[in-house]
């Protein structure tokens, strides 16, 4: 159980960082509804909240 929990937590802050680096505030959000803090988007992501998707390519993403 403990090899789980060590492995999420890497993964977690991994995408931390990835969202911190090459994260981008949703624009429909921010129209949308302007008072909520908009969701951070990768590329390729979509919005769970207005269903925009961001249109950068994938390839940009590090692998590690």
């Amino acid at each position: 159980m403990g090899d789980m929990r060590e492995y999420w937590n890497d993964y977690k802050e991994h995408k931390r960082q990835l969202r911190e680096r090459l994260g981008v505030e949703c624009p429909k959000c921010r129209i949308v509804q302007p008072k909520r803090i908009p969701t951070i988007l990768l590329p390729q992501q979509r919005c769970k909240v207005c269903g925009y998707v961001d249109p950068r390519k994938k390839e940009n993403l590090p692998t590690e």
